[in-house]
């Protein structure tokens, strides 16, 4: 059996992963492909119990302890779902994956990069996804669709200028995995978003 799959997509929020994900999810099923949906922070029971603690407001957590939380979810979810279905032949779309932590507790909290490398080296099993779709769209677009009767969890009520760091340390990351990462224009529409995503599936798997 061939093994499966692992497709990541990334992005500030606000930018229309998820509902693109369901998307690539359908396309894919058409294909005959088995494939699952996923996202981190979460994706298992104990994911999703320390994913709600990280998103709440009320919650203060150093970003070295931020980390730690976040790659302790990861563990859990490469070891319960990613690995042993992409073993069985599924594919995985996943919400977000290593390169979130880069962007995000790396760019955009100030946490030590290297910090961040060892934990990739150390706590992912060697997984890293055969393609990332990073859904490029500036801060100052994506702060317009946020749907504005939505209460905002911790990391969406932080400031302008994390978000802008987060943004551009995306497009770092970007820079330094071309052969991996593939830049989405979100500035576009639903449809053609999605467009780009199945054309460059359809060249990269040979599907």
């Amino acid at each position: 059996m061939d093994k499966g799959k692992f497709i990541s997509f990334e992005g500030i929020e606000g930018v229309g992963k998820s509902t693109t994900i369901l998307e690539v999810e359908k396309f894919l099923k058409k294909n005959n492909i088995q494939v699952y949906c996923t996202r981190e922070p979460g994706g298992t029971e104990l994911g999703e119990k320390i994913r709600d603690l990280l998103l709440k407001n009320e919650s203060t957590i150093p970003v070295d302890s931020e980390l730690l939380l976040f790659f302790a979810i990861r563990y859990q979810h490469i070891k319960e779902i990613i690995e042993p279905k992409l073993n069985m032949g599924t594919w995985i779309l996943c919400d977000r994956f290593i390169d979130a932590s880069m962007a995000y507790q790396g760019h955009g909290k100030k946490a030590d990069l290297k910090k961040v490398e060892l934990l990739i080296e150390n706590f992912t099993n060697k997984i890293v996804p055969d393609l990332t779709f990073f859904f490029n769209l500036p801060y100052e677009l994506s702060k317009e669709r946020f749907p504005k009767s939505k209460t905002k969890d911790r990391f969406e009520n932080l400031d302008d200028q994390f978000f802008e760091d987060v943004y551009l340390g995306y497009l770092e990351i970007l820079k330094n995995n071309p052969n991996r990462i593939k830049n989405i224009d979100s500035k576009k529409n639903k449809e053609e978003v999605l467009k780009q995503i199945t054309d460059i599936i359809q060249s990269h798997f040979k599907i």
